[in-house]
């Protein structure tokens, strides 16, 4: 297929290579409008919002005219390099009022590989992560590597600057620490703690407040049997977060801690997979400090605990969702069967919210603010043991990859990381990066 030779590049410096030659992209603010093209992912971009991305409201009386300047100059850059007759070449389109980049079909669904990097790290983290939720530590650990070896540098090194790149620079720097706490805990799952610290220092020094990269390396010292440094880290960490922030150390880092002082043997690799221990007890373990919000605000949207008049809507939202909720999670969604008559419905709700009641600690409804009309649900399943994972599910009317769904991904990574007792978290039937980029 033609025009598999294109290549763009966000994760570093911006660039664009066609069959391995760099092409010249201009000075910053030409670069700028490439960049804001490129990060709209083919959608339009109002040639407004291309004058605010240059110039951040200072914009010259002239602004138009020098943006419809740098796409002339850019769509000449796209021709030249292709020869001008490569219908698969990437294009610059005009559209009402704007314009958008058209990749063409090597970014389609036929194409052998991306060609953003960004979308190829994506993909690759989210499988890095769904494989290590099932136990594949070492396939998980080859996908993030993978993925990590695409950052060249800073995100828009060259454009961090820009006050109209600068929320992108930051989620793509989001999702890359994200990336290698995955990595690091790939590879304590494959048994190289050593290869965890040596991922981990760098990342922790320039983090100092982020616990995460810290509880994994108090974990990774501990397993390479340097436990006096894992306690000198936790002292450093705990003395800056009580000064800078005034917090005392969250759930997960304490748990490492005390977990060291106890001298606890590490836990199992988790790409071995084991049964539960005899006499296990099967009760959902639940700290009892968790405390479940009474409200939490997301961008569009309100959760709350969920009521018996939202498992109704839910029913609902269910039954007209049921094909979207079986490709999310497979074949085994087999809930509410079809075609029940009413009286069949009503104890099919009736077990539905025993099971809340039973198994759920925290179970949400998604609303709207201005109606409280239901949009998803969010249900945690916990554990029965705290060393294992808690499940989370959660879905939306609006469907995965949506924009509620993304942000409501990123509501729920919040309150994870700050709030939930459960060291682990798995989201059954989910692909999208966790965390999840920031809306």
């Amino acid at each position: 297929m033609a025009g598999r030779g294109w290549r763009f590049g966000v994760l570093g410096p911006l660039a664009v290579r066609c069959d391995g030659r760099a092409l010249p992209l201009g000075g910053a603010r030409q670069r700028t409008v490439l960049a804001t093209l490129l990060l709209a992912h083919g959608r339009p971009v109002p040639l407004a919002d291309l004058v605010e991305s240059v110039w951040n409201g200072r914009e010259p009386a002239s602004a138009v005219n020098t943006v419809q300047s740098y796409v002339s100059r850019l769509r000449a850059v796209l021709a030249d390099a292709s020869g001008g007759a490569d219908p698969a070449a990437p294009r610059l389109i005009g559209t009402a009022g704007g314009y958008r980049l058209d990749l063409g079909p090597a970014d389609g669904p036929e194409g052998d590989a991306e060609v953003v990097d960004v979308r190829r790290f994506e993909r690759l983290t989210a499988d890095g992560r769904a494989r290590l939720a099932e136990g594949d530590a070492h396939g998980a650990r080859t996908r993030l590597v993978e993925a990590l070896g695409l950052w060249r540098g800073p995100a828009l090194a060259d454009l961090r600057e820009v006050p109209g790149l600068q929320a992108e620079a930051v989620r793509l720097e989001e999702l890359r620490l994200a990336a290698v706490e995955s990595a690091a805990e790939a590879e304590l799952a494959c048994g190289r703690p050593a290869a965890a610290v040596d991922r981990l220092w760098r990342t922790a020094a320039e983090h100092p407040l982020r616990e995460g990269p810290q509880a994994l390396l108090m974990r990774a010292l501990y397993r390479t049997g340097r436990q006096a440094e894992a306690l000198a880290l936790y002292g450093r960490t705990r003395r800056r977060l009580v000064d800078e922030l005034g917090v005392e150390p969250g759930a997960g880092l304490t748990a490492v801690h005390r977990a060291i002082l106890r001298q606890e043997p590490p836990p199992p690799d988790r790409s071995a997979v084991t049964a539960p221990a005899a006499g296990m007890s099967r009760r959902p373990f639940v700290p009892h400090r968790f405390e479940v919000p009474e409200r939490l605000e997301g961008p569009g949207f309100l959760l709350r605990p969920i009521t018996i008049r939202d498992l109704a809507q839910d029913h609902a939202l269910v039954t007209a969702s049921r094909d979207q909720l079986r490709a999310q999670f497979g074949q085994a969604w087999n809930w509410p069967p079809p075609d029940l008559t009413e009286d069949q419905d009503l104890v099919q709700l009736a077990w539905h919210q025993h099971e809340f009641t039973r198994r759920t600690s925290f179970a949400l409804a998604v609303v709207a603010p201005a109606d409280d009309r239901l949009l998803g649900c969010v249900h945690l399943d916990p554990p029965g043991d705290p060393r294992h994972e808690a499940d989370l599910f959660f879905w939306t009317g609006a469907g995965p990859g949506s924009a509620l769904d993304r942000a409501l991904s990123t509501t729920l990574d919040h309150w994870v990381t700050t709030h939930w007792p459960w060291q682990h978290i798995a989201r059954p039937g989910r692909t999208d990066p966790w965390p999840a980029p920031p809306v």
